[in-house]
């Protein structure tokens, strides 16, 4: 089978879309030809074109056009019209939401002309029938992850030099991410945090508009020594903060046109082991399922949240649970066995064609 991958966010660009887009075709075991925008200097409104016209050299080579997310689904149609070429996409949650008026109505009649549409979450299934693409469509495939290698292992004294203070016997919960409304960073300082002991350390790593009024937040409640603003991480910074944690917490609220498509970040969490306290909406739960490789908690419930941060920090053998996280995770996220699950779908395509 030949297949010609189509994505705007690819390496060296760096990002959860880019992480998608690489570890996706890099463990997809099929003949391969690759379009991709790998520099952010270069804008999309020149990428689309060129890729088209790019697409048109390279169709008679390949048997399925597939496009990595849903904002190329105009390009795709005039591929599938012109090559007569099968077109699947992937669609992520924002890029089915996005609410921009002209967005929509160029963006979501094409979509709805693609042949097979692999949602990232149920929600993100949903999002795509509410916006007329037929449900026998829509196939829900989640995110992958990469396996971590056995490399360097930190120990609690990294995260003390890291944050340049001793944390004694303090007990670490992490958020890593963009800091916009949705990841509920600023409602869990306010809301939570100060309601933990003394000895429960909150450390965010992340960049985004919402950083001066989370810092404010921190601020105003008095919580300067007990949580720490690091910023945007490097690779083995983010490795460090993952194994040197007690739990990873993602407090998403609601926000609307502004969804969690899935939740990538605590898979990646997951799969290194760290217990994850996540809300309960939107794409979270499908990325964590409850008891296996995380703990679900209703949104916006501050008591939810107290009462089982409290349970896994000082009642919990977060040891063993480790032990049972990761390798629930490798088994379910990983990417050679969500790679395997795209190519199955190609492949009962290419029979289900020939059998036509």
């Amino acid at each position: 089978m030949k297949i010609l991958f189509i994505t705007r966010k690819y390496p060296p660009q760096v990002g959860g879309m880019e992480n998608y887009s690489y570890g996706l075709i890099s463990n997809i075991s099929c003949h391969k030809h690759i379009i991709a925008l790998k520099h952010s200097r270069f804008h999309i409104i020149w990428f689309l074109p060129y890729a088209f016209l790019k697409s048109l050299f390279l169709f008679w080579r390949v048997d399925i056009i597939y496009l990595c997310d849903a904002l190329l689904a105009p390009v795709g149609y005039l591929l599938k019209v012109i090559t007569r070429k099968p077109v699947f996409v992937t669609a992520h949650g924002l890029d089915i939401t996005y609410k921009k008026y002209f967005y929509q109505k160029i963006n979501t009649p094409f979509l709805k002309k693609m042949d097979r549409v692999f949602a990232v979450s149920q929600n993100t299934v949903e999002e795509c029938v509410k916006k007329g693409v037929k449900r026998k469509k829509c196939k829900f495939i989640p995110n992958g992850v990469d396996v971590p290698s056995e490399g360097t292992k930190y120990q609690r004294g990294d995260l003390e030099k890291f944050l340049d203070m001793s944390l004694e016997n303090g007990k670490i919960l992490l958020s890593v991410g963009r800091l916009i409304p949705r990841k509920g960073v600023e409602w869990f300082i306010n809301n939570v945090v100060e309601k933990l002991p003394s000895e429960v350390v909150y450390i965010v790593a992340g960049e985004g508009p919402k950083r001066e009024e989370i810092e404010h937040a921190v601020h105003d409640r008095g919580l300067g020594n007990r949580v720490f603003i690091v910023g945007r991480v490097g690779d083995e910074e983010r490795e460090m903060l993952f194994q040197t944690a007690d739990i990873f917490v993602m407090p998403n609220i609601r926000v609307d046109s502004d969804v969690e498509g899935f939740g990538i970040v605590a898979i990646e969490a997951a799969i290194q082991g760290l217990p994850v306290m996540a809300s309960n909406i939107e794409g979270i739960n499908d990325a964590i399922i409850e008891g296996h490789n995380g703990f679900l908690v209703e949104s916006g419930n501050a008591q939810a949240f107290e009462e089982k941060i409290r349970d896994l920090l000082f009642k919990t053998d977060l040891e063993k649970l480790s032990a049972q996280i990761k390798d629930y995770t490798t088994k379910h996220y990983s990417w050679s066995y969500v790679s395997d699950l795209y190519l199955q779908e190609f492949k009962q395509w290419e029979k289900k064609k020939k059998a036509n």
